[in-house]
């Protein structure tokens, strides 16, 4: 079998569907952004204010790195921006099977505005305001996303347990 990585824009539901897919399907769960956390021992917005987004990329870069190299297959949320790095999305691609969540612009913008532990653990993208950065943002990423991803699933039009029935379905169609 093979790790099952979630991908797609911070607010489409990456660590929940991971932490309910977990339980679904009996294997472990993890989430790079958390990684990325624990390791530097501060937020992401931290770092990006102290050391820069490059440093932030490396440290995701890594994580990916040491997760696609497990042998025990596991459920991996990745970081909205894990996809922009080429040498990232051929480790996805060799090491697992990719699912992309997807939602809609203003649909991810409230999400993010209902999100309390957004604000002081993520940083802003750019000078916009929220919405404005989420379609400027995506414009950039959409290409990234459908090169990585295995299948699509929307996050808006159906709610949460039928997206982790319907991953769950997939990813273990192509694991048999």
């Amino acid at each position: 079998m093979r790790h099952l990585y979630l991908t797609g824009y911070r607010g489409c539901g990456k660590t929940t569907i991971a932490e309910r897919l977990s339980g679904l399907l009996g294997l472990p769960w993890c989430d790079t952004d958390a990684m990325v956390e624990a390791s530097a021992g501060t937020t992401i917005a931290n770092i990006f204010a102290n050391s820069g987004e490059e440093v932030f990329r490396d440290l995701e870069s890594a994580a990916i790195r040491s997760l696609s190299c497990a042998t025990t297959p596991s459920i991996v949320a990745l970081g909205g921006g894990a996809i922009l790095r080429p040498q990232n999305l051929s480790l996805l691609k060799a090491s697992g099977w990719v699912a992309w969540l997807q939602a809609s612009p203003q649909t991810l913008a409230n999400r993010i505005s209902g999100d309390q532990s957004t604000a002081s653990r993520r940083p802003a993208l750019s000078q916009l305001g929220v919405l404005a950065e989420i379609e400027a943002v995506l414009a950039k990423r959409l290409p990234l996303y459908r090169e990585a991803a295995d299948q699509a699933f929307d996050t808006e039009a159906n709610g949460i347990d039928s997206v982790v029935e319907q991953i769950a379905e997939a990813y273990q169609r192509i694991a048999d």
